[in-house]
Formats: structure tokens, C-alpha cells, sequence
């Protein structure tokens, strides 16, 4: 499964508690949708970490780095290199 389609996976199935048919737009915000609130944002951090291998600082909390999809997959990949 690629970067995006886990992310994807994890934020229909474990935060918005869809199905495996809801898709999400990649450039839609996850934040003023009101679909990333501050608990599922530390939800979708830890899957991040456990998933990916990466460990995400503090300082890089920030809506820069979590809006959408492709800047969540963005943000994992460079910090994987």
C-alpha cells in the first residue's frame, strides 16, 4: 500500500469511521472540514510513527504539514529521506 493510500485508509477507517468506499480528496483540508481535530490529529501521528518509521517532533505539529493528504504523504517523505 503506498504512503497515500495508508494515510487515506487510516483517516476514513479510524477517524471518520467510514467505509471502504468513502474516497477523500487529496488536496481537500482536513482541518477546516472539521475532519482533523486536535485528538484525531494525535491519532493520525502515532499511525504516522507506527506505520512509516519516522518520529515527528513537536515542532513540526503544525497545519502546514497535516492539511491535506498530499501534504501529510509530503511530509513523510521527506522526512523518510
Amino acid at each position: 500500500m503506498d504512503t497515500e493510500t495508508a494515510i487515506e485508509r487510516f483517516i476514513v477507517d479510524e477517524i471518520m469511521l467510514g467505509d471502504s468506499s468513502t474516497k477523500l480528496d487529496p488536496n481537500e483540508s482536513l482541518i477546516s472540514t472539521g475532519v482533523l481535530d486536535s485528538l484525531a490529529l494525535l491519532r493520525l501521528i502515532a499511525f504516522i510513527e507506527e506505520q512509516f518509521g519516522v518520529m515527528i517532533e513537536d515542532s513540526e505539529v503544525i497545519p502546514e504539514n497535516f492539511e491535506t493528504i498530499n501534504e501529510i504523504k509530503e511530509f513523510i517523505e521527506q522526512k523518510k529521506s
